[in-house]
């Protein structure tokens, strides 16, 4: 399942991400330039899921690059950090971006991180009325400092695409012809 992360610079894309792979935190991230790619594997109750998560750089400057990670990915988990406001109202713009370039079956995500500081500018029913009208399949917060949230997202992630990128599902089976089929005209 691939998924993309989206959002302004410095909103904690990549500590949101180093908090799911390595279980940390580290203050002086720095910023992603160009992408990112990390596989994470989940456990859900339909098997493990492999996650192939896209961490885009936030700067205006490579913003261009960024539709070329949309492609083909199942998820977009757009981030904004709760004590931004500029981060939250830039939200609109990311989503006009993802509805325009990314694929027509994407499922987008809204994701208030640094939901631990106490100086928050945005609230959570602010917030959670925005996702609903821009239809984003849901809303959630996190802190990648003391890790509030963040396994529960990418847990609540895996399993919109229904578990039907398990790595454990059963393989479909082959058709194989018979000697009946054979007697079909062909050109061989």
């Amino acid at each position: 399942m691939k998924i993309v992360l989206v959002g302004d610079t410095q909103v904690g894309k990549t500590c949101v991400l180093a908090r799911l792979i390595n279980k940390e935190f580290k203050s002086d991230s720095q910023a992603t330039i160009g992408a990112a790619f990390q596989n994470y594997f989940l456990q859900t109750p339909a098997g493990f899921v492999q996650l192939q998560i896209w961490d885009t750089a936030g700067q205006e400057q490579s913003r261009s690059l960024a539709p070329m990670y949309y492609r083909a990915a199942s998820v977009a988990i757009l981030f904004y950090d709760v004590t931004n406001l500029k981060s939250f109202q830039a939200l609109k713009d990311w989503m006009d971006e993802l509805q325009e370039k990314a694929p027509v079956q994407l499922q987008i995500v809204i994701v208030g991180n640094k939901c631990d500081l106490e100086d928050r500018v945005v609230s959570t029913t602010t917030a959670q009325q925005f996702a609903k009208q821009n239809g984003a399949a849901f809303y959630c917060e996190t802190s990648a400092k003391t890790g509030e949230g963040v396994l529960e997202l990418f847990s609540e992630v895996a399993q919109l695409n229904d578990a039907t990128d398990t790595v454990s599902k059963k393989k479909e089976s082959m058709q194989i012809p018979t000697a009946n089929d054979n007697n079909k005209k062909g050109c061989c």
